[in-house]
């Protein structure tokens, strides 16, 4: 009984410590995207772009290929690190997918 106890409260606190590490990496995400966005997209549209009612961007895919798109026409240094956060970013913020 003493080993179930043992092993399930392990389970728990590896559980518990792996949603808190990507809670973690979320958030870090999250304001590194915010960052990146408020830096360079700001200047070309307003947030009402993700606002809209006629939006056209309906899946994550679609947000990541938006995303790459504006980067290249603004000519924005970003790695794919950088893109993968403002989406993330846009993604929590506006879209939930």
């Amino acid at each position: 009984m003493k080993k179930i106890y043992l092993s399930a409260l392990t389970s728990l606190a590896l559980f518990m410590f792996s949603s808190f590490a990507q809670a973690e990496k979320n958030a870090e995400l999250y304001e590194h995207g915010k960052t990146e966005h408020n830096a360079n997209c700001v200047k070309c549209h307003t947030d009402s772009v993700y606002t809209r009612e006629d939006r056209f961007i309906k899946s994550k895919e679609a947000l990541n290929k938006q995303v790459n798109r504006c980067k290249e026409n603004v000519g924005v240094a970003w790695f794919e690190e950088d893109v993968d956060a403002v989406v993330h970013f846009l993604n929590e913020k506006y879209y939930k997918f």
